[in-house]
């Protein structure tokens, strides 16, 4: 139960998740490595297994106990953990190169945001969809707006129902449990933080279908059978995807030029790298 308030479980470490990416991780947050994310976390907690609204209460408390806490903190003993920024050199030099990581990393040096996120979609590598899925709710957070995020949504929509791949490398094989346990796992840490994105942007844009999504799929999420899930995800879909560009059709937001309106990307998304 603990592992769910870690930075495993947490949207700002896109890289990782309970089940997949072993090793460090990388917060957006705070714009440092975490070294044993399973046993850190902090006051701005975003649970991946969950929509925000529903798990705000929880989410509440548990930004109370870290309240003290300015930066990262261990889980366990609640002690502070200096801050530790990335370095491309230093992953070569020790071996502990990641790519995923190493894009993550890369998020406040390239714009816009949303461009970026993009570039995360169209594949079946379970990491870089988890990361897909997680840096699509950061921002959403972040900007506190739908209005520059459905194309995000749109294009995450279209892998909803497409079952996540990974290498051996890419998982959290406790000792004594079988990869093939933990890769089914991974591919539902995968699937959650996919609909939770969607769920999100449901609450932002105030569209109640979205918002419980969860319930058009949930004979395949109460019986965790991916093959019913994943038939349900493909004819929701296409419906969700009608619901969002009609929305965003009605509000005259859809792909107006820049002249008719603000980005809120360039408002709030435009953070300083602290390491440059």
């Amino acid at each position: 139960m603990l592992s769910l308030f870690s930075c495993r479980n947490c949207v700002q470490n896109c890289v990782q998740s309970l089940n997949i990416g072993p090793g460090n991780g990388y917060c957006l947050q705070h714009h440092s490595i975490i070294d044993e994310p399973e046993r850190t976390t902090c006051k701005y907690l975003h649970r991946k297994d969950l929509p925000l609204f529903a798990v705000d209460e929880g989410l509440r408390e548990h930004a109370s106990e870290y309240a003290l806490f300015s930066e990262l903190a261990t889980l366990d003993t609640q002690e502070k953990i200096a801050r530790k920024s990335y370095s491309e050199k230093y992953t070569w030099d020790n071996g502990s190169y990641d790519p995923v990581t190493q894009a993550a990393a890369q998020y406040f040096k390239i714009k816009p945001a949303w461009g970026f996120i993009q570039s995360f979609s169209g594949g079946l590598d379970g990491r870089r969809s988890l990361a897909h899925a997680s840096l699509i709710r950061r921002y959403l957070q972040h900007c506190g707006t739908w209005v520059s995020s459905y194309r995000l949504i749109l294009g995450m929509l279209q892998e909803i129902d497409s079952a996540a791949y990974f290498r051996r490398d890419d998982l959290v094989i406790p000792i004594g449990v079988d990869v093939e346990g933990v890769e089914e796992e991974a591919r539902w840490d995968v699937l959650f933080c996919r609909l939770s994105s969607l769920q999100e942007y449901g609450w932002h844009a105030g569209v109640e279908e979205l918002m419980w999504a969860s319930d058009t799929v949930k004979d395949g999420l109460i019986e965790l059978n991916w093959k019913l899930l994943s038939a349900e995800l493909g004819k929701a879909k296409r419906v969700w995807t009608e619901v969002v560009i009609e929305h965003a059709k009605n509000q005259r937001a859809f792909f107006v030029s820049k002249s008719d309106s603000v980005d809120p990307d360039e408002l709030y998304e435009d953070e300083p790298d602290p390491d440059d």
